[in-house]
């Protein structure tokens, strides 16, 4: 009887009849909205807000906001996720990594050539932050803007809040204001790694790699089996060319090491044990190449490489190339912070080298200086002492011959400036002061060999170039004249000196061969206009 009274509505008035179905429908235990045509399909599918209970706490599905009273900011096709803590990170299932893995091997395996080699890409995961890769397109204002910008903030917060808002930050593309937030997290709370690792991501964003490396060491000496530190200090121990140290770390990534990161390291270890070879047989073309394979196979911010690459083309006569890499490699140089990372030797090497560009475009002082910090570092080095008397060796000389020439002594000038390129045949420097005290003593065909052989070294080197001009014009050799001061007026065109010169040595040239002359540009002729 009970359950022959608990006959529906649609029975006691009859569904199939008119009356039955707008009951039916317009029922209130029975009503619902209505969902567009196109989703009744995927309404089956969506979780039942009814159930409460959920047996595993892991598995809770996030709380959603109503979007429906919210303009949307960004696209609903790509929704923004939230920075996670390394606990709730979602993790790939054993299909995917599998996958992963094998188009990895598949990518790898597909260069034939080592022109077509495989390039550094920079892994998406950093601290407890998943970066995924951007087109590199534009970025829109709007879209960076950061929330708190012209707000106070309020930095007493809880760590975790601020931890946050740093990742905020991060994924908008703000990476000192992130630093901001996670310097702020640590500060309340030293002995948490995450904090540490999203700074270490901060700072490698921001470039600055030696104190990203630190703030991975801190997290790692609070938790030394934390995986994604070990990545993330592997990786940029392969920028640095810390080939050792980042396969350690590598090892103990753990699912965080993929195939390509291990021969990653193998390819930059090959290309360093050439350069090697090639520095101690002295095949400085091959060194050179060496080391821009080693760039691209990630050691992109090594020290040693650009090291390497610096002495390649000092020794191939590539002065102003040389002094560009260098300066390059060793933006962020401190003497106290490379003994740290890479150790006394390299460090030592590092200066020499340096010492060496510092004396080839003319820097004498800081190459003196240079020398004296590289020989302390490592006192038993011959090469690191024949540079450091090589070094006082030219700065005497440059001092002495200014001196000589300063007092009109072009002869005794002279004489000293040729026992400095005696220590130093190819110092543009030394061969440029030489030309002018030649050229005082009338000796215009010395002077100009000096000064072709300075630009050979240095292009862009005015004083040669002009002391060349004033040689040619002196032998009238009126076209070779024109030609270098043409190129000193295309380099600065408010020069009115060298306008006066031209002018004058245009003059000449039209009285003798009754024409005028164009010069054309860099490596074409000359043309005689009558």
């Amino acid at each position: 009887m009970a359950k022959s009274k608990k006959n529906s509505t649609g029975q006691l008035f009859g569904c199939e009849s008119l009356l039955g179905c707008i009951f039916q429908s317009w029922s209130p235990r029975r009503r619902k909205p209505s969902l567009p045509e196109k989703d009744h399909r995927a309404k089956d599918n969506l979780p039942s807000k009814s159930s409460t209970t959920v047996t595993n706490p892991k598995i809770l599905p996030r709380k959603s906001t109503d979007t429906s009273s919210q303009p949307k900011k960004s696209d609903p096709q790509k929704p923004q996720q939230k920075p996670k803590s390394d606990e709730n990170l979602p993790r790939k299932s054993s299909d995917s990594a599998r996958k992963s893995s094998d188009s990895a091997r598949k990518s790898i395996s597909s260069g034939s050539s080592r022109t077509e080699s495989k390039r550094f890409s920079l892994n998406g995961v950093m601290g407890n932050i998943i970066v995924k890769p951007q087109p590199a397109v534009k970025a829109n204002v709007t879209e960076t803007r950061s929330r708190w910008e012209g707000k106070p903030v309020n930095y007493r917060l809880d760590p975790e809040t601020l931890k946050k808002m740093g990742n905020e930050e991060y994924c908008r593309g703000r990476f000192g204001e992130a630093l901001v937030f996670y310097e702020k997290a640590i500060s309340a709370d030293p002995k948490t790694p995450t904090y540490w690792s999203n700074k270490s991501a901060a700072l490698i964003s921001l470039g600055r790699l030696l104190e990203a490396s630190d703030a991975c060491e801190e997290a790692l000496r609070l938790n030394p089996t934390y995986e994604r530190a070990h990545q993330r200090l592997a990786s940029l121990q392969l920028r640095l060319g810390e080939v050792e140290k980042a396969m350690c770390h590598y090892n103990e990534a753990g699912k965080y090491t993929e195939t390509k990161h291990i021969e990653q390291v193998e390819d930059v270890i090959k290309c360093l044990r050439r350069c090697d070879e090639a520095r101690r047989s002295k095949e400085w073309n091959v060194a050179l190449k060496e080391t821009l394979f080693a760039m691209s196979y990630g050691a992109d911010s090594s020290p040693r490489v650009y090291a390497l690459q610096t002495e390649a083309l000092l020794h191939l006569q590539r002065h102003e190339e040389a002094y560009s890499v260098y300066q390059k490699g060793t933006k962020r140089f401190e003497i106290d912070s490379f003994i740290k990372i890479f150790g006394l030797s390299l460090t030592s090497y590092l200066l020499m080298v340096g010492a060496q560009v510092y004396i080839a475009v003319g820097r004498f002082e800081d190459a003196v200086t240079a020398s004296r910090q590289a020989a302390r570092l490592d006192p038993s080095s011959e090469e690191v002492n024949a540079v450091a008397r090589k070094a006082r060796a030219v700065a005497s000389a440059r001092l002495s011959g200014n001196l000589l020439f300063n007092a009109s002594k072009f002869e005794g000038a002279c004489v000293i400036y040729t026992e400095g390129l005696e220590k130093d045949p190819y110092n543009a420097l030394l061969l440029c002061n030489r030309a002018a005290s030649r050229f005082k003593l009338g000796l215009f065909e010395k002077a100009i060999e000096d000064c072709t052989l300075a630009l050979s070294l240095q292009p862009s080197y005015r004083k040669a170039r002009r002391r060349r001009a004033d040689s040619y014009a002196k032998l009238e050799k009126w076209q070779h004249a024109i030609q270098d001061y043409e190129l000193l007026m295309m380099e600065t065109p408010e020069d009115e000196e060298t306008r006066r010169a031209l002018t004058e040595v245009n003059v000449r040239f039209k009285k003798q061969t009754g024409g005028d002359v164009r010069f054309k540009g860099v490596g074409s002729d000359m043309v005689v206009v009558n």
